[in-house]
């Protein structure tokens, strides 16, 4: 378990330097990871992943993206466009876009959000999205293990990435890869997947790659003639945008071939855990899918009028959370809250757009702290898949909040050996 692998590893690495050096190290690791534009604090250590763990949350992983593609697939080629929109509660114009002849098959892009326990592990999100975040971490934390003379084996899921899309390139004969941002985006100090970039122009130098957003993408690449051989990896969703995805969708249409579309933000919508959960569509599943979900995802299930009095009297057993959000936004412990409180918060949003998933209790672990103390962490470990082609996980952890996630806490990365 990854608690119970950690503590030993944390002990000894804390009696074998002085504070300065590892505080040096940490603080190098800071900076490595704001000149990467990502501007979130950094933990003071870096964690360890046995190989056995990583190929068993790889291996779930990638059942459930499978599990989670046939779920979508059968939900979208069975509605509208209009009842998508309406049972998922998402923007009209993101629903009249999205195709599920382009969804799937198979793991291309994913990362899968799990908590780790004395115990076990919980998967609590799935983000089959291109410009997921946060892989910059695995850089600074390599930095630091680097500074105190630990060197840690496994390449950056920036270079699994690149090695994807140069392989897509070559296939399709592509000549240019577009890094697309939103000026929105840009300022939220999420990155700008600048080692995806770095990686790309030494794998393949005769590819033309470029980082642009909405202003700065020249209006001669929309033109079919070009449009068709540009590989465009977009690192914003329909809410980074200010034009509800119009700048998206005509790169789209132009015959650019896009790492994702909105697709991408329907299967990161909160509700599918609890489709996943649905005994009426277990008949979808193969039975190692079935089995997947049973063993690893808490039971998740749509909020409704008749049932919202029950599921509050037991609050303190479920997590809620509102449907069209990502990260941490919309995540309400409810034994953090009061039942009028979450009463009134999710009738407010539409009792149908919140759903309940049972509590799961994290395993912590003592981190040092600003001040010279240790508190007890909560943590949420991010394992990348690209394709077949995943290594180590992100680390997000915090001795604050519940809710963890970069912006609620702090992040570092676990190395596999």
């Amino acid at each position: 378990m990854f608690a119970a692998e950690n503590r030993p590893f944390l002990t000894e690495l804390s009696a074998a330097h002085k504070p300065d050096e590892l505080a040096l190290a940490r603080a190098a690791s800071d900076r490595h990871l704001r000149d990467l534009g990502f501007l979130f604090p950094t933990l003071p250590t870096h964690f360890r992943m046995d190989r056995g763990t990583h190929d068993e949350l790889h291996t779930a992983t990638a059942r459930l993206v499978s599990a989670h593609e046939k779920v979508m697939r059968h939900v979208c080629a069975t509605s509208s466009p209009t009842e998508l929109a309406e049972t998922f509660h998402i923007p009209a114009a993101m629903a009249g876009y999205i195709d599920s002849a382009r969804m799937g098959p198979g793991l291309a892009l994913a990362r899968a959000d799990i908590i780790p326990t004395e115990t076990g592990y919980a998967f609590c999100e799935l983000n089959t999205f291109s410009g997921v975040g946060a892989g910059e971490c695995h850089h600074s934390a390599k930095l630091y293990a680097d500074l105190l003379g630990r060197p840690v084996a496994g390449g950056s899921p920036f270079l699994d990435l690149a090695l994807h899309y140069v392989d897509r390139c070559d296939r399709l004969g592509l000549e240019r890869l577009v890094v697309l941002d939103s000026v929105r985006h840009a300022r939220r100090g999420y990155g700008r997947d600048q080692p995806l970039v770095d990686y790309l122009r030494l794998l393949a130098p005769d590819l033309d790659v470029a980082y642009r957003d909405e202003t700065t993408y020249p209006a001669q690449w929309l033109r079919p003639e070009q449009a068709r051989k540009i590989l465009v990896h977009r690192l914003i969703t329909f809410g980074d945008t200010d034009d509800e995805g119009a700048f998206l969708r005509s790169v789209a249409d132009s015959g650019a071939t896009v790492s994702s579309l909105f697709e991408a933000e329907l299967g990161m919508h909160r509700r599918w855990f609890s489709l996943l959960c649905d005994p009426d569509l277990a008949h979808l599943l193969d039975p190692e899918e079935r089995e997947t979900v049973r063993r690893y995802v808490p039971t998740t299930f749509d909020l409704d009028p008749d049932g919202l009095d029950d599921v509050l009297a037991d609050r303190a057993e479920y997590v809620f959370k509102h449907s069209y959000s990502y990260g941490g936004d919309g995540v309400l412990i409810g034994a953090e809250h009061s039942t009028p409180a979450l009463r009134a918060r999710i009738v407010a949003d539409g009792i149908g757009t919140w759903t309940a998933q049972r509590m799961v209790r994290a395993a912590t672990l003592d981190l040092p702290t600003a001040d010279g103390t240790t508190a007890a962490h909560r943590f949420v470990l991010g394992v990348y898949a690209y394709g077949d082609r995943t290594n180590g996980a992100l680390v997000r952890a915090s001795a604050a909040s519940t809710v963890v996630n970069a912006s609620r806490g702090a992040v570092s990365w676990a190395f596999t050996d």
